[in-house]
């Protein structure tokens, strides 16, 4: 299997899942996922959709991510902090 079949399954089964759960469309997505391989090692692969998808789009929606997560964190920690 190609890097491009890949990223096309890949986003033809997540368009599906996340259209079943009402979130709309996908149009480019980044997918981050550690992976065991038949020895037990573990790697990284990393991947995007459109294969095509600029770096600089790559590392701004990985940004992105971050900073939200980042921000969920921080929001909870205060919650937790007040109660």
């Amino acid at each position: 299997m190609t890097a491009p079949d890949l990223a096309s399954d890949l986003h033809t089964a997540i368009a599906d899942v996340l259209d079943r759960h009402g979130y709309g469309l996908l149009s480019r997505m980044i997918l981050v996922a550690e992976i065991v391989d038949e020895d037990g090692a573990l790697g990284l692969l990393l991947g995007s959709s459109p294969t095509d998808l600029p770096v600089w789009d790559r590392v701004g929606m990985l940004r992105y991510a971050l900073h939200d997560t980042e921000a969920d964190v921080i929001a909870s920690r205060i919650t937790q902090d007040e109660e």
